[in-house]
């Protein structure tokens, strides 16, 4: 009889944190997605949302050591090197068409000491008057 108490109050315990694990794991699954919804990047060029493991395409000059660089943005992968189709590169500051093969965004990287870094688009290759 002794042993029959003690395994069935060992069962009982494995369900009940078999429970408390599943119903954590819901929990923390549910937070993790809200998390990444949230944090969505949005191409400058296409306005095409980034998702996880997507970047810019972008160049950055030197010198390294001064708090402000020039900084060039050609694109994301759904505008850089070939446009998706229904996808049009339009240029935040003068509102006009970006060609895919020689345009790209002109921008001023700010390395803060503390934070993230920080860019301030220009113009695109059209409206600041750069050429490669």
């Amino acid at each position: 009889m002794y042993y029959v108490v003690i395994f069935v109050s060992i069962v009982a315990l494995v369900l009940l944190l078999s429970w408390y694990i599943k119903k954590n794991s819901r929990k923390g699954a549910g937070t993790q997605k809200i998390s990444q919804m949230t944090k969505s990047v949005n191409c400058p060029l296409c306005n095409s949302v980034l998702l996880v493991g997507e970047d810019l395409y972008s160049r950055v000059y030197r010198p390294m050591t001064v708090p402000d660089q020039r900084c060039t943005i050609s694109g994301c992968p759904h505008c850089f090197p070939k446009c998706e189709e229904g996808v049009k590169r339009i240029c935040p500051v003068c509102h006009k068409e970006v060609p895919v093969k020689d345009g790209q965004l002109i921008a001023r990287l700010f390395n803060k000491s503390v934070g993230k870094k920080h860019v301030i688009i220009i113009g695109c290759s059209n409206c600041c008057g750069f050429r490669k």
